[in-house]
């Protein structure tokens, strides 16, 4: 009895370390597919004539406070030929990037399947940060903390489907997706009736990404219907390496505003951005950014009745250590129409402000 009890024994023994051992193989090529990342960012800004209503551009309006920027988390995974991407966001810049979402669904930064049909064909569903323009949603990967009015006026995410195919250092990319920014076109038009977006908008791509030289040229164009307005926008983004340290960078973006509406005009407005940067060493790099925005049709309403044009010049700085990043900013801009405000209320054409950025990287 002794050693039948024994055996049982044993042989329980050896079923719950195999099966332990099943398990932990299991977890273990689970995890071979598996990748966390994120980072987290913070800033303070004080605008040189104590307005709080210079600042046009996104995430960094606040003044004269200390203000958490965005915590980011990024969840991939891959198996065979299929790779999820969930990338969520907590913060100012998380809710600014999903300003059409509600409830929990500002929290999705991006979430979306590849599957990779070919070793040059991949197709995406889901949610992502759009591929229009130079500067990017997560603070970290620009080398300016503040951004551009490119960026700001810009698309920020599409949701649907699109098909990317690479040939050799070239890459097309075509796709159908909700009206820009929006998420769900489910009973998303008007809120107050259930009434949904009709119809949907088109995006492309056909890049180069060389050793040196990278160049893309894209575009969406779409109808809000039952909305009245219209988009059509293209845009250009190449940036050049002459040497390990030196970079040169551009942007150049034209959006047009159309409406069904009778009599109503088109509106147009037009970016054009350099960006350069110089890597000092590894731990600090020198960042210059210029930009003329020509909102002559005051397609992006930013004060001056008739429009205006905008020159906005940020001279910056990365200092570097292990995944921290400091980025101070000096930002100067201009208008040929007074936008701004002094410190006394009244308005003004110019305004400047200093900025720093302090940012984790994991």
């Amino acid at each position: 009895m002794k050693t039948l009890k024994s055996i049982n024994k044993l042989a329980y023994l050896v079923t719950t370390l195999c099966t332990s051992l099943i398990f932990a193989q299991e977890e273990a090529s689970w995890l071979k597919g598996f990748k966390l990342s994120g980072n987290a960012d913070i800033f303070y800004k004080a605008d040189f004539a104590g307005s709080d209503n210079n600042t046009k551009t996104s995430f960094t309006a606040p003044n004269n406070s200390f203000e958490l920027g965005m915590f980011s988390l990024k969840l991939t995974h891959s198996s065979g030929k299929f790779t999820t991407v969930a990338d969520l966001g907590f913060g100012n810049r998380a809710e600014q990037f999903s300003y059409t979402a509600d409830n929990t669904k500002f929290l999705i930064k991006q979430l979306y399947i590849d599957y990779a049909a070919t070793d040059k064909l991949t197709l995406t569903g889901g949610s992502w940060a759009t591929h229009v323009g130079y500067e990017l949603l997560d603070a970290p990967e620009n080398d300016i903390y503040s951004m551009s009015y490119a960026f700001s006026y810009g698309p920020f995410l599409h949701t649907g489907f699109k098909a990317n195919y690479v040939a050799s250092k070239f890459n097309f990319m075509a796709g159908v997706v909700n009206p820009t920014d929006f998420k769900s076109a489910f009973h998303t038009a008007d809120p107050n009736t259930g009434e949904s977006f009709k119809n949907k908008f088109f995006i492309w791509q056909i890049g180069y990404a060389g050793d040196q030289l990278s160049a893309y040229l894209n575009g969406q164009h779409g109808s809000y219907n039952p909305w009245s307005n219209n988009v059509s926008q293209f845009d250009l983004t190449a940036a050049y390496k002459f040497t390990d340290k030196f970079k040169l960078g551009v942007n150049a973006t034209t959006a047009t505003f159309s409406s069904d509406t009778p009599n109503v005009g088109k509106q147009t407005w037009s970016s054009l951005v350099g960006y350069l940067k110089y890597d000092v060493n590894e731990g600090f790099a020198l960042n210059y950014r210029a930009e003329y925005l020509d909102n002559k049709d005051n397609a992006l309403a930013l004060g001056a009745a008739n429009g205006n044009t905008v020159f906005a010049n940020t001279i910056s700085a990365t200092l570097r250590q292990g995944n921290f990043q400091l980025k101070p900013e000096i930002r100067f801009e201009s208008s040929n129409e007074d936008i701004y405000f002094k410190k006394d209320g009244s308005a003004t054409g110019s305004s400047a402000n200093f900025l720093i950025g302090a940012m984790y990287k994991f």
